[in-house]
């Protein structure tokens, strides 16, 4: 998962890179880097369920962005 941002026409080097800022963290990826720098233990099914919900209030805000 790559979070990249390309130069528009026009656009200044601050707007870029705020856009870009925005990508990186919709993708949480840097969250997912730092988890994986340690060690984490298995997730409990409660907390996997919670998870799940999380995941689904996204895609529904994502598709009704659409």
């Amino acid at each position: 998962m790559i979070a990249y941002s390309i130069k528009k026409q026009g656009e200044t080097n601050e707007k870029l890179v705020l856009r870009y800022k925005k990508t990186f963290f919709q993708t949480r990826l840097g969250n997912k880097l730092r988890g994986e720098r340690r060690f984490v233990r298995n997730v409990s099914k409660r907390r996997e369920r919670e998870s799940a919900i999380i995941r689904e209030l996204y895609r529904d805000f994502n598709n009704k962005a659409s």
